[in-house]
């Protein structure tokens, strides 16, 4: 039976300080910003695998893994369209989100949302499709 993770804040955090490198489509190379050693990450739609300890162990009905390297080459995806995931381990937290989900696996769900910060400011549509920018603090 798969693992649940329930510390999905403590694996957000993680993920942010990995560097991320695409090699093809969907494989990405993962370098941990804690002990430095890279790992492989291949993203499908629902999620991905990694050649971590924790991905390694995953049972065979579901390979997926919600390590901070999966998190980390998401976030690498997501903010090449110009968004960001945070990561929950309840349902409910994600969708009091109003944001689009994706769970990936060991009961973490992803939620996406436009990343507002541009060239230090903060940036939010005003009706009509114009942009209204405000210092970030």
């Amino acid at each position: 039976m798969a693992q649940t993770i329930t510390g999905a804040k403590q694996i957000q955090r993680k993920s942010r300080s990995h560097i991320v490198r695409q090699v093809r489509s969907n494989w990405y190379k993962v370098t941990s910003g804690e002990t430095g050693r890279t790992y492989d990450v291949n993203l499908g739609l629902n999620g991905g695998t990694c050649t971590c300890k924790w991905g390694r162990e995953r049972p065979d009905q579901d390979r997926r893994s919600a390590c901070s390297h999966v998190i980390a080459a998401m976030n690498f995806r997501a903010a090449q369209k110009g968004r960001r995931v945070s990561a929950w381990a309840r349902p409910e937290d994600a969708e009091r989100q109003h944001r689009p989900t994706l769970p990936i696996g060991d009961g973490v769900i992803l939620t996406s949302r436009v990343k507002w910060k541009v060239n230090g400011f903060k940036t939010r549509p005003k009706p009509g499709g114009q942009q209204r920018k405000s210092r970030a603090h």
